[in-house]
């Protein structure tokens, strides 16, 4: 009997250490993510699309705006036309202002024509935001024409302004040529690296 209930102990107690120690398996793997559109579609269909085109036209700005907004992250085909039309057109210079903030998160020839033209504007306010998207884009290629209109404006914050831009935009100039010396002093001395291992 000491035997048999000596088994089932030694049974028991193997049992509950085989449960502590057993290998824990592997947690399954997660599940796949959701495949993710390219491009999401847009809310509305063509038809409603012509209407915001007209919307674009509307007496009220803030209605202009927010038309201008839906047709840019639509991706229609027209919102950059209609973003430099209202940038030359437009009356409200609180939309132009806004226009040359969007174009600010851009790049392209178009762009910088824009926002060049935007610099001659009658409102100081859209010359400095002009400036200001310049800056933020840095593309010094325009830099001779802020050097010979900006820099001599009527206004001194657009003057300031201009200067500032010029800074950043040399800054900018003087990083790109430092990187490309480093560059090539890489790539110098990979080459000499292979040729020494070859020789």
């Amino acid at each position: 009997m000491k035997y048999i209930l000596l088994v089932c102990a030694i049974a028991v107690a193997g049992y509950m250490a085989y449960q502590e120690f057993k290998p824990v398996p592997p947690p399954p793997p997660p599940p796949p993510p959701p495949a993710i559109l390219s491009e999401p579609a847009p809310v509305i269909n063509e038809a409603e699309q012509a209407k915001i085109l007209k919307s674009a036209e509307d007496q009220d700005p803030s209605v202009r705006w927010e038309a201008v907004l839906l047709l840019d992250k639509m991706k229609s085909p027209q919102a950059m036309p209609i973003i430099f039309h209202m940038l030359q057109k437009d009356l409200e210079a609180p939309l132009r202002i806004k226009a040359v903030e969007l174009l600010g998160n851009r790049r392209g020839p178009d762009v910088m024509n824009a926002l060049v033209g935007a610099l001659k504007d009658q409102e100081p306010d859209v010359r400095l935001a002009s400036l200001r998207a310049i800056e933020k884009i840095g593309d010094y290629s325009v830099a001779g024409i802020i050097a010979t209109g900006p820099i001599r404006d009527q206004e001194e914050s657009v003057r300031l302004q201009a200067l500032k831009t010029l800074n950043t935009l040399q800054d900018k100039k003087q990083a790109e040529i430092e990187a490309a010396r480093v560059r090539y002093e890489q790539e110098k001395a990979a080459a000499a690296a292979e040729a020494a291992k070859k020789g």
